[in-house]
């Protein structure tokens, strides 16, 4: 398979009253084309900063990457101007966000705000180069172009670029995509919202998009419906996605591989039926035993003891020694790196040093 996109080494850290904080440590992953990879982790463990890093989104005033590359086909997407990174971002790799209420505008309505995600797409594959200012901010300028003035209130969508938004919602299984588009965002429901978040991203046909939490608050209805989707509209369009979880679970149902984070650090990777059955490192092992499983066994589930440590005082070895129930003195003074295994895997952890 080949790379669509590869980390190296990527190191970042925010600013902070007590100083910097590494939020990810010399982390490398690729993604291949055509690939779902789940990244896993709890609450902090810095899978959202993985995700900001790769399309250029980070805080300026209080990230800095110290170290490392982001490469997409080719390219050093680091080392680009902020105009070309801008070209990148949307059009080749997109990002669908979480709680996707917050992410759109609630004064505009749906079918506005993905005509000028489409606009967009379509100026700069024409070479029209960046649009000055959002479609939205212009819409009442007498100055406005022609695209741009349809938006006005009363005007409604051009037939051709209102059958494109129709077709993409009809894509992400909305049942009424004709009523949708002339709803605001606050009349959806949180998987409707989704939904329309999915679409809108996929409507500029990006190479790469980047996940986060994108089932968090959905019932589980709902989430099942959204994985499948997701799954499917992966093949259909020809996509990679990197999709951003705490829940091993939602994993499991659609990702071709899987990458464990703890603590900025990479803990183990592998092909997702692989880790699900032989889990290798200790924290992987741990909460698959937090995951209910539907039979006698469940009577008591086993939390792994402690917390995650504070990213400001790390320890000075292995990041999980102090929670991990196989530690040896090596754990408590060295800092693993991954170690290969068969099949591909790879594990952060000396109980596999061989």
């Amino acid at each position: 398979m080949s790379e669509l996109l590869e980390i190296k080494t990527l190191t970042v850290r925010y600013r902070t009253k007590d100083g910097f904080v590494t939020a990810l440590d010399s982390v490398s992953l690729g993604i291949g084309e055509n690939e779902m990879l789940a990244l896993v982790g709890e609450s902090g463990c810095g899978k959202t900063t993985l995700g900001l890093s790769i399309v250029s989104l980070l805080p300026p005033a209080s990230s800095e990457v110290v170290n490392g590359s982001v490469t997409y086909k080719g390219t050093n997407l680091l080392m680009l101007e902020e105009k070309r990174k801008k070209a990148y971002r949307g059009t080749e790799i997109a990002m669908i966000f979480q709680e996707p209420l917050t992410c759109l505008n609630p004064v505009y309505r749906v079918g506005d705000q993905m005509a000028e995600a489409i606009m967009v797409k379509r100026a700069r594959k024409e070479g029209r180069g960046q649009m000055h200012g959002t479609v939205m901010q212009r819409v009442y300028d007498r100055r406005a172009p022609v695209d741009t003035r349809f938006l006005r209130r009363g005007h409604g969508l051009p037939a051709q670029l209102r059958d494109e938004i129709v077709e993409w919602l009809t894509l992400v299984r909305i049942g009424d995509p004709e009523q949708v588009l002339n709803r605001y965002p606050f009349e959806l429901s949180g998987g409707m919202t989704q939904r329309v978040m999915i679409a809108m991203a996929l409507s500029e046909e990006p190479s790469l998009l980047i996940a986060d939490e994108p089932t968090t608050a959905l019932d589980v209805t709902t989430q099942a419906q959204v994985l499948k989707l997701m799954a499917e509209l992966m093949k259909r369009v020809n996509t990679s996605i990197l999709l951003i979880t705490h829940d091993l679970a939602v994993a499991s149902q659609v990702a071709d591989r899987v990458m464990v984070m703890y603590a900025g650090e990479l803990a183990e990777v592998g092909e997702v039926h692989q880790l699900f059955a032989e889990p290798l490192h200790p924290y992987t092992k741990g909460l698959l035993r937090c995951i209910p499983t539907g039979t006698k066994d469940d009577s008591e589930l086993a939390p792994i003891p402690g917390s995650i440590p504070d990213l400001r005082q790390l320890p000075l070895g292995c990041n999980f020694a102090p929670r991990c129930p196989y530690v040896f003195e090596r754990c408590r003074s060295d800092r693993p790196h991954l170690f290969p295994r068969e099949g591909g895997r790879e594990v952060a952890c000396f109980l596999y040093d061989e």
